[in-house]
């Protein structure tokens, strides 16, 4: 069956009519193209504070403002609405959002228009039905000629339900005292935007590196913030988590944020305060964050920061009351690097949470990676410890010599371990033995130091192509 060109015109305009915003009668839609300032403070954990400031003709009286395109992950318990003549009435969060299924899902009950294409001719056949049910996305319609539940055409809908918006909007009943055009701003919380530190070090000698710190800003809080000011604030501040309805969206999976390669630069790093018992790091210029955006802004550079290196290893020996004769075979240490942070060694700044990765030039000076490692925010004058892999050229072996009970609950137990660096250059060694119980120092042929109660190290250096033997003996009580 052909229809006329001009309805197949038609049907096809009503099947790409675009999404207009929704807005009630009585509403004042306000957009973000009216946007006069926007400012976000982000939190370590998933968290932002966020301050959008918009310009709009407002009546004296009663106005109902529909502020478009908030967070999607918007706390709207949190929202506040202020302006010189405000007075907030009641808000409402709408996040009923215009996509397929909700609008299928909106159109129960509804008449809308279907097409299907004949395969022989090409042209699209229409006709109209009733949703009787969304069913979750494949639809149950009633036709004229009976009930379809698996129809292979298209749906045309020939208008918006109420209801649906194409952002997500807060909409909000307020009462206004002064007639005329104002400056508003909306503050909120919302989950979704966080930012991480990563830092670069690269070795340029035995004892100094260079470090470079980002900020890694990761939005997926599902809308955009233009030109806006940006403070980072170091720190887990405490939430408490309720539950919150969530929009349904069947079918579609949220696509995770990934690095696209937006870097923001600029000619200083961030000006850095005390706040409360956080610090507040302000980025020196505005940027855009674009929602399912991860993007890069400078830290910190660093120049000649000193550190130390040092290999240890924790003793795979169970020494304790129930000991018996036990031993290990060659096992590598892990390699510390290690930091302080002061100004002596050209630093002397509080150091946020972060992943720090290490570079080395080889022979023929080009960079390779070397290791990476995580450590937990740092205050000045304390040590940073990086573990970045195991060493090749060390290792060591170790065996429980001796055990024997004197008395109950009391044991003495001899262990030998012996450490072999095959590098060109000294190791710095460190060894560590867990005890199982309280212990007491019987003989040892190194010095080493308590730990704990319980723990015992050993600190000594290894000459390039040197053995050295590690023997002690201690006595294990159970008190």
């Amino acid at each position: 069956m052909k229809q006329p060109a001009a309805a197949s015109l038609l049907a096809l305009s009503l099947f790409f009519l675009p999404r207009i915003p929704f807005a009630a009668e009585n509403e004042i839609l306000l957009t973000d193209k009216q946007n006069t300032g926007m400012s976000l403070s982000i939190y370590n954990n998933s968290l932002a504070f966020i301050r959008d400031t918009r310009k709009l003709e407002l009546p004296a009286g009663r106005s109902l403002i529909a502020f478009e395109g908030v967070a999607r992950q918007i706390k709207p318990e949190t929202a506040m609405l202020s302006g010189p003549a405000l007075r907030v009435i009641e808000q409402n969060y709408d996040y009923n959002l215009l996509n397929s299924y909700n609008l299928l899902n909106a159109s129960a009950g509804q008449k809308v228009k279907t097409a299907i294409t004949n395969p022989e001719t090409g042209q699209d056949i229409f006709n109209s039905a009733i949703v009787l049910n969304s069913n979750s996305g494949a639809p149950v319609l009633q036709f004229p000629y009976g009930i379809e539940t698996n129809f292979p055409g298209r749906i045309i809908y020939e208008k918006l339900p109420e209801g649906l918006r194409t952002k997500p909007t807060l909409v909000i009943d307020v009462e206004n005292s002064r007639a005329g055009t104002q400056d508003i701003e909306l503050a909120y919380l919302t989950n979704g935007i966080s930012w991480k530190a990563d830092y670069i070090a690269e070795i340029n000698s035995s004892d100094k590196l260079n470090l470079n710190g980002w900020v890694t800003l990761n939005n997926q809080s599902g809308t955009d913030y233009k030109d806006a000011q940006v403070q980072l604030i170091a720190g887990s501040v405490n939430q408490v988590f309720t539950p919150m309805p969530r929009a349904v969206n069947a079918g579609i999976m949220m696509k995770a944020a990934a690095f696209d390669g937006a870097v923001a630069e600029s000619s200083s790093a961030p000006t850095r305060e005390a706040i409360g018992d956080y610090y507040m790091y302000t980025l020196p210029f505005k940027t855009t964050i674009k929602d399912k955006q991860s993007k890069q802004v400078s830290l910190m550079t660093k120049t000649n920061v000193t550190y130390g290196k040092e290999y240890r290893l924790i003793s795979p020996l169970y020494i304790g009351l129930g000991s018996s004769l036990d031993e290990f075979e060659k096992q590598n240490p892990s390699v510390i690097f290690k930091i302080t942070n002061s100004k002596t060694s050209n630093l002397g700044e509080p150091l946020p949470a972060g992943t720090l990765r290490m570079y080395e030039k080889d022979s023929s000076g080009n960079l390779q990676f070397i290791g990476e490692s995580s450590f937990a925010r740092t205050a000045v004058g304390e040590k940073i410890e990086l573990s970045t892999g195991s060493a090749f050229d060390i290792w060591a072996k170790g065996k429980i010599t001796q055990s024997q009970n004197i008395a109950k609950n009391t044991r003495e137990i001899s262990a030998e371990i012996s450490f072999e660096n095959a590098k060109s250059e000294n190791a710095e060694m460190v060894f560590v033995q867990n005890f199982g119980n309280q212990y007491q120092i019987l003989e040892e042929s190194l010095t080493g130091t308590e730990k704990n109660s319980r723990t015992r190290e050993w600190k000594f250096t290894l000459k390039p192509g040197e053995k050295q033997v590690l023997t002690f003996k201690i006595r294990v009580t159970n008190q």
